[in-house]
């Protein structure tokens, strides 16, 4: 939205802000500040933000997130298309018939399950996840608190 050039409340407003005397800083903001970026320069490497790690460690836990996250999609497509992935793999190695005996282990246990019963279990552990990391933030600040 523009404001019209021609807006008496708005002209009528400038006027009276500019009449205001100009608004000080308060004589302590400096120091504070100050004293603020001081106490952050002194923080650990692991307490600061991520992109301020050493750039070893970075590149190691992105190599381990990578990592991670890589186990979890082979998992997660070998469980769901077993059947496909061992015929694209053919028999290898004997590997692969116990990778594919687990694998159809599972599959048979996740068929047996109720649907349901899988959401609700994965909707508690979603909870209990979120309430520890809940307490674990409690406890944090708790034990850093300055007294």
């Amino acid at each position: 939205m523009h404001p019209e050039p021609e807006d008496p409340l708005a002209a009528a407003l400038h006027r009276e802000l500019r009449q205001l005397p100009p608004h000080r800083a308060p004589a302590d903001l400096l120091p504070r500040v100050l004293a603020a970026l001081a106490l952050a320069e002194r923080r650990a490497w692991w307490e600061r933000s991520w992109f301020e790690w050493p750039r070893a460690i970075r590149r190691l836990a992105g190599a381990a997130t990578g990592v991670m996250l890589a186990t979890l999609v082979g998992v997660g497509l070998l469980l769901l298309n077993l059947d496909s992935l061992l015929g694209l793999a053919g028999s290898a190695s004997e590997a692969w018939g116990v990778v594919g005996a687990l694998g159809n282990a599972l599959s048979l246990l996740g068929r047996a399950i109720p649907t349901a019963a899988l959401l609700a279990v994965g909707a508690l552990l979603a909870a209990s996840y979120l309430c520890a990391l809940a307490l674990g933030t409690v406890f944090y600040r708790c034990a850093l608190q300055r007294r």
